[in-house]
């Protein structure tokens, strides 16, 4: 029975570590999609005639469906399993990653490829708002201790490593294979993914959560969020002071109203205002939508500059990037270590003024650049790629930190839901930005140009001509331009005009840019504060508010560990230790038992670490308890 009993054990822990690498391929598919499709943006803008506002819904279309739906999934995943709705985001996602393959063979109900892909990206969006919650959830619910650090360490490997490869990997397939390719090849992940699910993962979920979906703030905020994307890229085709721009925006900021509001009223909102009343967490929400408007929206920009204005292949644009994203892997670990040491806040600040250096020598880059001149980037990219690794650890550590352990995963939501949008909402605001410099620059460059044969009206319809064409075109320096044209007296100026128009639209977008994460690190610095955090140390070897001596933090790890483990095994023989425990989670959470164990995961075990990693240090000399 020995023999029986050891056999099972080993069956079970083979399972939890397969359990582990099927939540991480879907992380690793949810993440790898962001990257991989920027490389691909200028390929399949000229393989399915699209503009550059379609290219902008190719990557907004996935980041607002991944925005509104990430905290309603969670919430999903503890009502009816975590394994049941992690396998149905992981099969709507490799659906919608076919879809995106195809779309550019077939056409339906009247909509053209480009629209057909953005539906099908759409569908990855919802999918991949499923498993980025849930496989860390997952990952929470199947191990224990020590093991559950290693594979919540593995996860986020996994994280940095889709984020590091996928510029390469995207442009590897897209030069060698086909831009169809990054989508199919989510395919076969994809079933693997679901295959091994079914027999890896067990199924896990929250007995005590509310049962009930926030449909009311679900539809609000995509409703105010889909409305103000729409305005800020359709703005300048059809008129800031349009009537149809003006009704976009009226729309989007009742709706966005009507959600905080409500969710104020509902009993089991999807995202508590209320947890802006903690500035702490209102500074790390501003940063994080700061980093995501100021850093990562820019890599379209950068992808068309690399490709269509200097020429690279979509491989080489990949590998150009690398330095960006490669930096992150080495960055992050240093990061954890110092958020822990000497808080977030300065850590949050440095990355921040470190991320706002790099994008601003981006500004350097000239209509005069020729391939070679690419490495003048070099130095950004690598500063860039450090602050990014810097910035992220300490982000969601604040997120979490500053509410209690019941909301902490709302917190945590709340958090992505502010990165998410920053992406969607900066590639909408600096593409229309962008669009409105490279226009102003065309009309007074060509306006402006020294061609004797060329009149009024005839430069007049060249330069609606050239704006009609649209940014990607500039970026190309107008090459798709019919024959006819390319005969016209003074055309290969108005080439040059073209793309020094995009260029110097672009430069302008990066100073942009710098400010907003110049901003972002303005937030971090005065609205984070250490006090805030949950759990905050209040200073080695200072006396308590009585003034007597504060607990070793080494003893009292040990004694809270201790405590955390009776908890986790209570049998009914410690009444009042149950009770205690269950008084520190919410009652509607489930029984009295139930909360008392939830109290001791959730609230004393990281405790009980923190105290413990603090006493090993001051130990060995550390500074452990600088205040912020």
């Amino acid at each position: 029975m020995t023999e029986t009993l050891a056999a099972s054990r080993s069956r079970s822990d083979r399972r939890r570590w397969w359990a582990l690498a099927a939540t991480c391929f879907g992380l690793l598919m949810a993440l790898l999609d962001v990257t991989v499709v920027n490389v691909a943006l200028p390929v399949i803008q000229k393989d399915l005639n699209a503009g550059f506002s379609d290219l902008q819904w190719v990557i907004d279309a996935y980041t607002i469906a991944l925005a509104v739906f990430l905290v309603t999934a969670g919430r999903l995943g503890d009502i009816f399993g975590r394994k049941r709705v992690f396998m149905t985001g992981l099969g709507v996602f490799t659906a919608g990653s076919l879809l995106c393959a195809l779309s550019g063979n077939f056409t339906v109900f009247g909509f053209s490829h480009i629209q057909l892909l953005w539906g099908a990206r759409v569908i990855q969006g919802l999918g991949g708002s499923v498993m980025l919650p849930l496989s860390l959830a997952i990952i929470s619910a199947t191990f224990e201790g020590r093991e559950r650090g290693m594979a919540i360490g593995f996860w986020g490997s996994t994280a940095g490593l889709a984020t590091a490869v996928g510029p390469v990997v995207g442009g590897f397939l897209v030069e060698k294979v086909s831009w169809q390719s990054i989508f199919y090849l989510n395919v076969p992940i994809g079933v693997i993914g679901i295959l091994v699910a079914t027999w890896a993962i067990r199924e896990s979920r929250d007995e005590g959560v509310p049962r009930s979906v926030d449909v009311f703030g679900l539809a609000t905020v995509t409703v105010g969020l889909f409305c103000l994307v729409l305005a800020l890229i359709q703005g300048e085709n059809k008129g800031w002071g349009s009537a149809y721009i003006i009704t976009l925006f009226v729309v989007a900021g009742i709706s966005l109203v009507i959600f905080v509001v409500g969710e104020l009223l509902i009993k089991n909102p999807m995202v508590d205002p209320r947890l802006f009343k903690n500035r702490s967490f209102t500074g790390a929400a501003i940063t994080a939508f700061a980093l995501s408007s100021g850093l990562y929206a820019l890599f379209l920009f950068l992808t068309l500059y690399l490709q269509n204005s200097l020429g690279f292949s979509a491989l080489e644009t990949g590998l150009r990037l690398l330095p960006l994203s490669g930096m992150v892997l080495f960055a992050a670990p240093v990061a954890g270590a110092l958020t822990g040491r000497i808080g977030p806040r300065p850590v949050l600040f440095t990355g921040m003024v470190l991320l706002t250096i790099a994008v601003f020598l981006m500004t350097r880059i000239s209509p005069q650049d020729q391939q070679s001149d690419w490495v003048i980037l070099l130095p950004s990219f690598f500063i860039a790629g450090l602050g990014s690794g810097i910035v992220n650890p300490p982000l969601s550590t604040v997120a979490v930190s500053t509410v209690g352990a019941a909301r902490a995963g709302m917190a945590s939501g709340v958090n992505n839901v502010c990165r998410q949008v920053g992406i969607a909402f900066g590639v909408a605001f600096w593409g229309a930005i962008l669009t409105n410099r490279y226009n102003g620059y065309v009309h007074d460059k060509i306006l402006a140009l020294d061609v004797p044969r060329l009149s009024g009206g005839i430069r007049h319809r060249i330069i609606e001509g050239v704006q009609n064409a649209g940014t990607t075109a500039g970026s190309t320096a107008l090459k798709q331009a019919p024959p006819r044209f390319q005969h016209m007296p003074g055309f290969s100026q108005i080439q040059q005009i073209a793309r020094a128009s995009f260029i110097d639209g672009t430069v302008d977008i990066f100073r942009l840019a710098a400010i907003m994460l110049a901003a972002g690190a303005l937030a971090a610095i005065v609205l984070i504060r250490r006090s805030d955090l949950v759990g905050a140390s209040q200073g080695a070897g200072e006396s308590g508010r009585d003034g007597k001596p504060e607990i070793d933090p080494l003893l009292g790890g040990i004694a809270l560990t201790y405590l955390s483990r009776r908890l986790e095994n209570l049998d009914g023989d410690s009444p009042n230790l149950e009770a205690a425990a269950a008084s520190l989670v919410p009652a509607e959470e489930g029984s009295a038992r139930e909360r008392a164990r939830k109290a001791g995961r959730q609230i004393i075990e990281p405790l009980a670490v923190r105290m413990l990693l603090d006493g090993v240090r001051e130990r060995r000399g550390g500074n452990l308890h600088d205040k912020t």
